[in-house]
């Protein structure tokens, strides 16, 4: 099993070398750190789910690779993706198909046919004050405050991977997605800050996109595993745009460090200084200081990863590094004097796809703290 694990990984190392050298540089780490999580989840479910999680890695790859091609190329390339995930859905009675590369849950008084028409006509491109663009899709009222924002780990990633959850809040909440730089319908030109770190500059990235956008303050913002990490980063630079926070699953600034003293076999980075900035992860033993007393829920997976990820762990660092993960939640809920921490049933880390019907009722609930604050 430790074997064909390591397949797996194999194969989607080979599926990075298509992104560009910029995308793969930036985001390389992040990008197997989340397949890694989804492909732990998928092996506890079987054979079913771990296809699943390739045909999702397979549409969105193609989705970051099509600008980087002429039209004939692109259109090829997705036609034979294409045909390849309809000839294994069919095999194995699972393949839904749909404008996104996830299934669609419904939302409150609309089917997905309709709910998935209102969230496709709002999307646009957004024009940045440094010429370049990114892609934002907002759905409800337009009018409501605060606006509910759906933020990408680290900045990678599109809209898309939030559909299930933004077609579950109800159309009374202003909810919005978008396209990081360099993924999806953004620009695909990134322009690095010699003055910032990588996740400093998707922070000004965010900035620049909510202000051009005219979305109206205050914000609540949500943001998964690494994505936790990056909203953390946007409250503490801008305190008085942001009203509450929900964090799913989220990574921990002292995780890397903690995670080392149980093994450093798990990331050979652990104690280098320029990945721990670019990532915004502590150096060893310093500890997190930031603290927000704003409505904040934490959503934590109640399902371990399988013991077959891990192969270098003993089972004592295997229930270590489990317990670790906890302990980072309940730090994380225990910031805010209304924080909250909830285990989510039926989750693990890649909770956006298993359990969104969750993550928009938090979102429903820090929206109605937030007002009421």
């Amino acid at each position: 099993m430790n074997r064909a694990y390591r397949a797996h990984c194999y194969l989607f190392d080979c599926l990075l070398t298509l992104q560009s050298d910029e995308l793969f540089a930036r985001y390389g780490e992040e990008m197997r750190s989340v397949f890694e999580d989804e492909l732990s989840d998928a092996w506890q479910q079987g054979t079913v789910a771990i296809i699943r999680v390739w045909l999702e890695i397979l549409a969105e790859t193609i989705t970051l690779i099509m600008p980087r091609y002429v039209a004939r190329v692109r259109l090829l390339f997705a036609a034979s993706a294409l045909a390849t995930a309809i000839t294994v859905g069919s095999a194995f009675g699972f393949c839904t198909l749909g404008p996104t590369p996830v299934v669609h849950a419904s939302v409150q008084g609309l089917s997905s046919a309709q709910s998935s028409a209102q969230l496709a006509s709002s999307g646009s491109v957004v024009p940045l004050p440094d010429g370049h663009h990114m892609y934002l899709e907002c759905s409800g009222d337009p009018n409501a405050r605060p606006t509910v924002i759906l933020a990408n780990g680290k900045g990678l990633g599109t809209a898309d991977a939030w559909v299930k959850v933004q077609q579950l809040v109800p159309l009374s909440i202003r909810t919005c997605s978008y396209d990081a730089i360099g993924a999806g319908r953004s620009d695909h030109i990134q322009e690095p800050h010699p003055e910032l770190s990588p996740i400093d500059q998707v922070v000004a990235e965010m900035h620049e996109l909510f202000e051009a956008a005219h979305l109206k303050q205050p914000y609540v913002l949500a943001g998964a595993s690494a994505g936790g990490i990056l909203i953390r980063r946007y409250q503490q630079q801008y305190p008085r745009e942001v009203a509450g926070l929900v964090f799913v699953d989220s990574a921990h600034e002292e995780q890397v460090w903690r995670i080392a003293a149980i093994s450093k076999d798990l990331d050979p980075n652990w104690n280098n200084p320029e990945s721990l900035r670019a990532n915004g992860f502590l150096p060893d033993s310093q500890k997190l200081t930031w603290h927000a007393d704003i409505p904040l829920i934490v959503l934590e997976r109640t399902e371990k990863p399988p013991r077959s990820a891990f192969p270098s762990l003993n089972e004592q660092q295997f229930d270590a590094l489990n317990a670790e993960w906890h302990n980072h939640q309940v730090d994380l809920a225990s910031r805010s004097k209304y924080g909250q921490l909830r285990a989510v049933a039926g989750a693990g880390h890649f909770m956006h796809q298993q359990r969104p019907d969750a993550i928009a009722e938090a979102i429903q609930d820090v929206v109605r703290q937030a007002n009421a604050h």
